[in-house]
C-alpha cells in the first residue's frame, strides 16, 4: 500500500505485489486534518479487503506530512 500524505490532499493506493495491479485507490483533500484523513483512508481499505490478515500489508509513506503521520 502507498499512503501520500501532501500539504492539501492524501492519495492512497492498494497494489498486488505479483501482478502490480491496482486493487484500491482514492484520492481525498484533507482540510488540515492529515492523520484523521489517513485512518479513515485505511479503515476504508480494511473494510475493502476483509480476508486480510492483520500484518499482510506493507505500508509506505510518502509527501510533507508523511513522517508525521508515519
Amino acid at each position: 500500500m502507498g499512503l501520500d500524505v501532501g500539504s492539501t490532499t492524501v492519495k492512497a493506493v492498494v497494489v498486488d505485489p505479483v501482478t502490480d495491479e491496482i486493487l484500491w485507490k482514492d484520492y481525498q483533500r484533507h482540510e488540515t486534518k492529515q492523520p484523521e484523513k489517513c485512518l479513515e483512508l485505511l479503515g476504508e481499505v480494511q473494510a475493502s479487503f476483509p480476508g486480510l490478515a492483520p500484518n499482510s500489508l506493507r505500508v509506505f509513506i510518502t509527501g510533507s506530512g508523511g513522517s508525521a503521520v508515519g
